[in-house]
């Protein structure tokens, strides 16, 4: 059984208040889990559960405009989430909690395998309108996210484990035990990192920021060196969304436990803020409609910054282009071509994830000019439901015409969401990241 107790006081508000979340195995349908949400807040009128708690749906109902809206207590081995959509006349979402009329509100919802992020949504009437700034989104005090600084992420999240019994079908795997912890010899660590980055706007003036992911044997082996992998957030996001929605820590454990790969730094850079060129952008307030960075214009400043200062400041990591990667989600997945493209001989892996890119794509005359992009090991991946759909089949095609050898990935129940490129990031892994290229039919298998 998995369990929090969360005290403390009630985020960004003067309110006392305490909350706690509880996942319980059950051994009964329709999942074999339950999660019980409980929160105090006595001067509430209204709370609701907001964040990633999603409504599901199945394979039968679902494509790239429409989807069911199947509630959690009505699951059936298959279902799965995705993240658009308008819900059904009469379903309410997101899920409110009930009052005992003293203060203490409660929720409790069956739920299958995944990670799932929430926060609280007090007296709010039409979520999109409740922030951080209206002080009507709350974040659990005891369970914090993993950020950089206060205001950087808007949601906890908890881990739900499989249970075959209830969630098992031959349709559709939904599995999603490998981003529970490893075994304990196996857990790396992950913190937040400053660099020195001229120009930046956050979170300090020429101060940047990355997560960091040291595997659990980092610094123990005299003299070796570490294979270094980049990965990055996508659109609206920055470097803490692969830990603090995807968990990634526990997935590279887990890749490393099991042999997928050898033990692996991980730097996770956030590409808001680099510079004053765009209005600042931070999560936890309503400035996230300023304007996306450009692919360029990252990959610049990474050259010209980051990767410096990496090669500098860790000691441990190689320094060679054949044990770094740079993989990334969405806008990441575009940034990720980018580098491909652009930085191809910094890197020998390439990892696109639900990639947001368009054409022109690579040529014959590209590929005339930069020979090495037929020589890396490139992997492309996106969900059957993707909003990215055909730009990933587009930039396959692409490769296809020159005949540059890749591994791809469609994730069967995957939208344009986490739980795409949390499969995405093992099957990564699994199959491609530091595997001998250029690919073949018998790479992987």
């Amino acid at each position: 059984m998995f369990s929090h107790s969360l005290i403390g006081l009630l985020a960004l508000c003067s309110l006392r208040a305490s909350a706690s979340v509880t996942v319980r195995k059950t051994n009964k349908g329709p999942t074999g889990y339950e999660v019980d949400f409980k929160y105090t807040n006595k001067t509430a009128n209204r709370v609701l559960i907001g964040g990633g708690l999603q409504a599901f749906t199945d394979q039968f109902h679902t494509t790239m405009e429409s989807r069911a809206w199947y509630d959690p207590h009505d699951y059936h081995p298959g279902d799965f989430y995705v993240s658009y959509g308008q819900p059904d006349d009469g379903y309410k979402w997101p899920y409110e909690m009930t009052s005992d009329g003293k203060g203490l509100w409660t929720y409790t919802t069956p739920l299958p395998s995944g990670i799932y992020s929430y926060a609280y949504l007090v007296n709010c009437d039409f979520a999109p309108n409740c922030s951080i700034d209206t002080g009507q989104l709350v974040i659990d005090p005891d369970l914090p996210p993993f950020q950089n600084v206060q205001g950087d992420q808007v949601a906890s999240s908890f881990q739900v484990p499989f249970d075959e019994r209830f969630q098992g079908t031959d349709d559709i795997n939904a599995n999603f035990d490998y981003a529970l912890p490893a075994p304990r010899k196996y857990r790396g660590t992950v913190k937040s990192v400053n660099y020195t980055s001229p120009g930046s706007i956050h979170p300090a003036p020429d101060v940047h920021d990355f997560g960091l992911y040291l595997p659990a044997e980092y610094g123990k082996v005299e003299g070796k060196k570490y294979p270094l992998l980049y990965l990055s957030h996508g659109a609206y996001g920055n470097g803490n969304d692969w830990e603090n929605i995807g968990r990634m820590s526990s997935i590279m454990d887990n890749l490393i436990a099991e042999g997928h790969i050898e033990p692996t730094v991980v730097v996770m850079p956030s590409f808001y803020n680099l510079d004053d060129s765009l209005p600042r952008f931070i999560m936890g307030n309503r400035s996230n409609n300023v304007p996306l960075p450009t692919s360029v214009h990252i990959r610049e400043n990474y050259q010209k910054y980051l990767f410096p200062w990496v090669e500098q400041n860790l000691d441990n990591v190689c320094d060679e282009s054949s044990c770094r990667a740079f993989a990334g989600l969405s806008w990441g997945g575009r940034l990720t071509y980018e580098m491909y493209v652009n930085a191809t001989d910094y890197f020998d892996y390439f990892g696109m994830f639900s990639p947001a890119t368009d054409n022109p794509y690579v040529d014959n005359a590209t590929l005339a000019a930069n020979p090495a992009l037929a020589k890396k090991g490139v992997f492309i991946a996106y969900g059957l439901y993707d909003s990215v759909f055909d730009s990933g089949r587009d930039l396959q095609a692409a490769l296809n015409a020159l005949n540059i050898k890749f591994l791809s990935r469609v994730t069967p129940f995957g939208g344009h969401y986490w739980n795409t490129w949390q499969d995405e990031l093992w099957w990564f892994g699994v199959k491609a990241l530091w595997k001998p290229f250029p690919y073949t039919a018998q790479t992987g298998r």
